[in-house]
């Protein structure tokens, strides 16, 4: 026995009056309903023929300028930061190159401490992430990827803050292994590093 064609049903759809208009011009030049030229619209898009669905912004120029000076204010934000670590490091002695590579991956400081006890030196990935509050999950993947790599012996991140940070983060963090810390405590956490590594080969 054939099936019933289903029935169609009526859906509440709000148009822009100008949209509309042009909607309704261009099924009628391909000789269709409105309805029946609105429902193949769905049903090419639903299908992936559809090249582009949202149409790009019109050139905004205020709204590029704003959204500029907030990318670079941040960005301002982040090289400073970085750049007080550098300091830091440089102040106490501490052998570092900056933006170096492991494997294909690269961290902000690389830190060289030197081990007698294993007659090597110790490689650290130092990262750093002024805008941890909206970058927190992208620095969760990125130094597990770089705890990963086999030439690192220790990944720490360097964050502005840890009041008020999120904890469920904090314990991701740590069961990855991935020490976190602030400007403040960067020396600190690598003599505590340093220390660990020497006293497990002792």
């Amino acid at each position: 026995m054939p099936k019933k064609p289903q029935k169609h049903k009526t859906v509440g759809v709000s148009f822009h009056p100008g949209l509309q208009k042009r909607a309704g011009s261009r099924a009628q030049a391909l000789g269709l309903s409105f309805s029946r030229y609105v429902t193949l619209c769905v049903e090419a898009e639903l299908a992936g023929h559809v090249t582009q669905l949202i149409p790009e912004e019109e050139l905004d120029l205020e709204k590029a300028i704003v959204r500029a000076r907030h990318y670079m204010e941040a960005k301002t934000q982040s090289i400073e930061f970085e750049n007080d670590i550098e300091e830091t490091l440089a102040a106490e002695g501490i052998p570092f190159t900056r933006f170096e590579k492991s494997g294909p991956l690269l961290t902000d400081f690389m830190v060289r401490l030197p081990l007698p006890e294993r007659k090597k030196e110790l490689k650290i990935a130092l990262d750093c992430r002024y805008n941890i509050r909206n970058n927190a999950t992208v620095a969760l993947g990125q130094t597990i990827l770089l705890k990963s790599e086999p030439d690192l012996d220790a990944v720490i991140l360097v964050i502005p803050y840890l009041k008020n940070f999120d904890p469920r983060l904090l314990e991701t963090f740590r069961q990855q292994e991935i020490l976190i810390t602030t400007p403040d405590k960067v020396l600190q956490t690598l003599r505590k590093l340093s220390k660990r590594f020497g006293q497990a080969t002792s």
